[in-house]
Formats: C-alpha cells, structure tokens, sequence
C-alpha cells in the first residue's frame, strides 16, 4: 500500500504534463501531493524535512545562477552575431547537412555538456543548429538529444554520488556507463539526424553517424578505462568533434576556410580555463563541497563569462543592458520550476518514498532487471538532474542487485545512464530548449529554395549552400509552418519517444548483463 501511495507524485506530474498542463503547475501539484503523503502516510521529523532543506539550497542558487549565466551568455552571443559567425564557420567546415548536425549533436553538445552540466550543452548547441538551418522545434529536439554524456557533465558529481551511495568503485561506475553508453550514442544520434533532416538524408549520412558514435564512445570508454572518470565526456566530444571536421576535409577536399571566429569562441574560451584552473585550485586546497566550490563551479564562472562576453567579443557595453533584461524574462520561470522539480525529489528521498518504490519493484524479481532503466529515469525526469536522482535511487538499485544476485556495479551503471538521459527531458530544460529555439536567429543568408547557390566556391558559397541543404531538407518534413513557434510538447513528446526505446534497449542489457 506504501508504495502505491509512493508513486502518487510520479504520477501526477506525468499525468498532468501529458494533458499539456503547464511544467510549473504539474510540478506544484506534485510537490502538494508529496507534501500530503509525508503529513499522512509518510511521517517524517520536520528536523529531518528541515535539513534536507539546507542541503538543497547550494544546489537551488547553484541552478539558477547556472540558468541566468546560461540564458545571458546566449542572448549576449546572438545579439553581438558571434552566433552568427560559428555557425557559418559550421557551414564553411562541414557542407553535407548530416555531419553538421552530427558536429554539433554528437561533439559541441557533450563536450560543452561535460564541462559544465546542468544543460549548458543545450544552452550552446541550439543556437548553432538553428544557424545550421533547422527550424526552432527540430533544433530544440537534436539538441536535448545530444545531452548524451550528462553521467560526465560537469567532470561527473552525478557519477561519483551513484558510486558512493551505491557502494560500487567509482573507476569501475565510469567503465560500465560507458559500455552502456554505446545504444544511447547510436540512438540519440539516429534520432537527432532522423529529426533534422528527415529519414532519407539521415540514413545517406549514416557512415558518418558510425564515425561520430565510435569515436565518442571509443574515446570515452578508453579514458574511463586508463585516464579517470571526469575528462572522459570532455575528451570524447573534442575526439568526435575532430574527426568530423577531418573526415570532412578529406572527403569535401575542404580547407575549412570562412571568416575566423577566434573572437566569437573567446567567452566558450575563458569560461573553459577558468573552471579547468578553479577545480585544480580546489582539489589543491581539498574543497570539494561548500560554497567556495559552487562559486568556483559552473554557477560562479558562467555568470561571469557572460557579464565579461561584451569585452571578450568586442562589442558595446550597452548591449549588456538588453541582454540582460531578455534574459531575466526567459529565466525566472524555468529557475522556478527547475526549483519545485528539485524540492520534490528531495522530498521523495527524505521521506523514504523513493526507498518504497525500489523495494516494492524488488519483490518482482529477475524481471525488476528490466524495468530499472525506467525507475532511474523516472529520478531523472522528475529531479532534471543526474545527481539528484542517483541521490534518490542510487542506493535502492545496488540494494536491490545485490539482493537478486546481480552485479551492483552494473544495475548502478544502469542507474546511472538511464537517469542522466531522461534528465534531459525534463519539463523545466525542454522548455528552456523551445525558448532558446524560439529567440535564436535562423540562417539570414539561406536563400529561397527557388534560387542557384551562389557560384563562388568559397567558404561564403560552400555555407549558403549547405544552409539551403538543411533548409530544404526539414521543409519536407515540417510543412510550411517550419519556422513556427517550438511547441513543447511535440518537443517533449518526441524526446521521450527517442529516450523509451534506449529504456526498453537499457532494459534487455540488464537482463543479459552480469
């Protein structure tokens, strides 16, 4: 009876966000039921309730100064054209549309995701596909379906907090994620070149999605395996990144020429030594937690890279002042749910809701092996955060394993991976991901479809052309309203439909795994 009642929130929330209920309303009215239970049939010392309370406030502020420093440095950069510049120097590089998408799907997207987390991927990536062409819902799809190496993102917390509650060797965590992670590469990259482009130019561009998919999962299973866990994301999207570009340069006999974007890449630039020298700063002096190290972390460097962006990219202060007050419209409601989402699965953890949900899927038996994907999924939907549902579940599955005489390691990596994923898809990033979609400039120099590519081989041409490519490939699939609004729930629908067959795919390895 316990764990029915358990599931309530859960429930609710997926309840409500099918019926197209608001994110921010789906979340209250879960919070309110969780809220209920613990006064009924969960009852917790407000003690308890009140420390839990104080741990979660460095992960609030932590999230939402991520989130404003995010949304900024994104209106900042569109606003000054460096936006512009990356993605025509994309088009210059890269002229098949399939590998452009996959450059950015499948390498900008986890490395930014890796070094950074909390979504910053998505936050880097969705202005450049929209560069790329694609129109706001199709962008803001292959962008949340690049969010791929999230068990890595930010140097991997999520992973080290799964490893420690799960009492499984942190080194042997990363190893198992990794070899999990090769269906969630494939078929996220599928999916994302499938949704840009439609299924016949995806499956033409399907010999560089087996490049892009062996180098992200080969560099990041052999850094797991001889380096460590926390480069192994960061590293992997470089790797994927550079044999893209090296394919295409050898395949398009192209230089790669175009107008430099040094200037434009300057914020991605510092914001990268800073956070590199500020974690070896803090290693140095033993801190791994506090609030020097969420200063010191990607809420600390992100807001001020974008404060700094005007400097680094060479533009007006004034533009500061716009930026910033666009950004605050587009923030606080995703900060706000993003908040509620995080109240509530810490309140499943407290009050032993989550525990009573593992332990009643144990009494299923060897058929549990296949349903924990989803339980961990169901964290990292509800949570929008890899370490907040290991928090909440990572235990319960090692438990459970070893219970059945299963790998604990294993069950945990599935733990691990599924929840990272479906972080993803939470409510409060797909609708950052539509509003990024929404306010990032299309490719102004695409040309109507009616028109010749211009006739100058050069990088200029090579763009356009490319752009054009894109352009007309996505009108085939979306109709005339291809430059319409992103609807988020088409944009949630279609993200969860991707992440249920690498569920249903986690699911049979668990079973065959250990």
């Amino acid at each position: 009876m316990n764990a029915a009642l358990a599931t309530l929130p859960v429930l609710v929330t997926l309840v409500l966000l099918a019926l197209g209920v608001r994110a921010l309303y789906a979340a209250l009215a879960a919070l309110a039921t969780a809220l209920t239970l613990t006064a009924t049939a969960f009852p917790t010392p407000l003690a308890d309730l009140g420390d839990a309370s104080q741990r979660m406030l460095p992960t609030v502020v932590e999230l939402a100064a991520i989130l404003f420093g995010g949304i900024l440095l994104s209106e900042l950069m569109a606003r000054t054209g460096a936006q512009a510049r990356m993605g025509e120097r994309l088009g210059s590089a890269c002229s098949s549309p399939g590998r452009a998408v996959l450059l950015v799907t499948l390498g900008v997207t986890p490395f930014a995701e890796s070094l950074t987390g909390f979504g910053i991927g998505v936050i880097v990536a969705i202005p450049l596909l929209r560069r790329l062409g694609l129109p706001p819902a199709r962008a803001a799809v292959a962008g949340l379906l690049g969010l791929v190496t999230v068990p890595w993102g930010s140097l991997a917390p999520g992973s080290l907090v799964a490893a420690e509650l799960g009492d499984v060797d942190f080194q042997r965590l990363g190893v198992d994620s990794a070899l999990l992670s090769a269906p969630v590469f494939l078929i996220c990259g599928a999916a994302a070149l499938t949704v840009a482009l439609g299924p016949r130019r995806a499956l033409a561009s399907a010999g560089d999605l087996a490049i892009a998919v062996t180098a992200l999962w080969g560099t990041v299973w052999a850094v797991n395996a001889y380096v460590g866990v926390p480069p192994a994301g960061v590293l992997g999207g470089l790797v994927t990144m550079a044999a893209l570009l090296l394919v295409s340069r050898l395949r398009e006999r192209n230089s790669g020429g175009g107008e430099p974007v040094g200037r434009a890449l300057s914020p991605y630039a510092f914001l990268v030594a800073g956070l590199l020298v500020s974690r070896a700063v803090l290693e140095a002096a033993g801190v791994d937690e506090g609030w020097w190290a969420v200063v010191a972390g990607p809420a600390g460097w992100l807001p001020l890279t974008a404060l700094l962006a005007p400097r680094l990219l060479g533009a007006r202060w004034q533009v500061l002042g716009g930026a910033a007050r666009a950004a605050f419209g587009r923030w606080w409601q995703v900060t706000l749910t993003t908040a509620v989402f995080l109240a509530l699965g810490t309140l499943l953890t407290v009050t032993g809701m989550s525990r009573e949900i593992a332990e009643a899927c144990a009494s299923l038996g060897s058929s549990y092996l296949f349903l924990a994907p989803w339980i961990g999924a169901a964290g990292g939907f509800l949570a929008g955060s890899n370490t907040g549902a290991n928090a909440m579940f990572a235990a319960g599955q090692a438990e459970t394993a070893r219970a059945l005489g299963h790998s604990a390691a294993h069950l945990v990596a599935v733990q691990n991976v599924s929840a990272a994923l479906a972080s993803g898809a939470a409510a409060a990033r797909v609708a950052l991901a539509a509003q990024l979609a929404d306010n990032a400039p299309g490719p102004a120099s695409v040309r109507p479809r009616t028109e010749a590519a211009p006739a100058d081989p050069g990088a200029g041409g090579t763009a356009t052309r490319r752009m054009a490519e894109t352009r007309s490939a996505t009108e085939t699939i979306t109709g005339p309203d291809a430059d319409s609004p992103a609807d988020t729930r088409w944009v949630l629908r279609t993200v969860l439909g991707v992440h249920a067959l690498v569920f249903l795919t986690a699911g049979v390895i668990g079973v065959l795994w250990g």
